[in-house]
């Protein structure tokens, strides 16, 4: 409890920090936004389109769209300037964290905090909140506790991935074109019905597990059971 405190005392330094500059975190935040806007409309575009994905109609992609950036923008709040960690070890910055009696993974998390991830929480609401009212989906205490429960297990799962791939700079001393691939993975297949892939990269997302970021929790919620190429039980899993 008391590593906790302090990770969080520290943490609402950094946050302090960031917003000493106004400019900045206005910037930042309008750069989240428009980046995760225009990722959506080309989604949109292909929707309106087609009308449906791998059965799935605009609203149901939407809510899962919406889960997926939830989840994302949780992960990433306070792993945002993990890009960093490269340049901190290749110049022995790191080392620091090794002399103060408090974990090095903690100290580096509370370091910095990167105000864009508010641009990409904002846009995962606007998405949820447009969708929520449309798709079908009976919101009982014990659906909204399940979908709460699905997104930050999908955070947990997206994060424990970024920091898994950014903790290779030890070993690799560089790490960029790893996390791009990771990166383009999740963007790529996180955002779709998991039934318009091969079976054999259903399989592959599943054991990545991409699939439990979103899609599982959305199948559940959407009454979608039937497509699922697993046993039910593992669809609850994401937590």
């Amino acid at each position: 409890m008391r590593t906790a405190r302090t990770a969080w005392i520290l943490e609402r330094a950094a946050i302090r920090a960031q917003m000493q500059y106004k400019a900045n975190f206005i910037s930042m935040t309008l750069l989240g936004i428009i980046y995760q806007a225009s990722a959506f409309s080309f989604v949109a575009i292909v929707m309106y389109n087609s009308g449906v994905i791998g059965g799935w109609v605009f609203e149901e992609i939407c809510f899962l769209y919406g889960l997926r950036l939830l989840a994302h923008s949780l992960s990433i709040l306070p792993l945002s300037h993990l890009w960093t960690l490269d340049s901190m070890v290749r110049e022995a910055e790191f080392d620091r964290y090794l002399l103060r009696p408090m974990s090095p993974f903690l100290q580096f998390l509370t370091s910095k905090f990167q105000m864009s991830a508010a641009g990409d929480l904002l846009v995962a609401s606007i998405i949820l909140g447009y969708a929520f009212p449309r798709v079908d989906i009976d919101f009982s205490p014990a659906t909204v506790t399940f979908l709460m429960a699905g997104v930050a297990g999908g955070a947990l799962v997206e994060a424990s991935i970024q920091v898994a791939v950014a903790s290779l700079v030890f070993r690799t001393l560089n790490t960029m074109s790893f996390r791009i691939f990771v990166d383009t993975i999740f963007n790529l297949t996180g955002n779709y019905p998991l039934t318009i892939f091969s079976g054999f990269v259903q399989s592959f997302l599943i054991a990545i597990p991409i699939s439990f970021v979103a899609y599982f929790p959305a199948v559940v919620a959407l009454g979608k059971e039937g497509e699922l190429n697993v046993p039910l039980w593992v669809a609850f899993l994401t937590l």
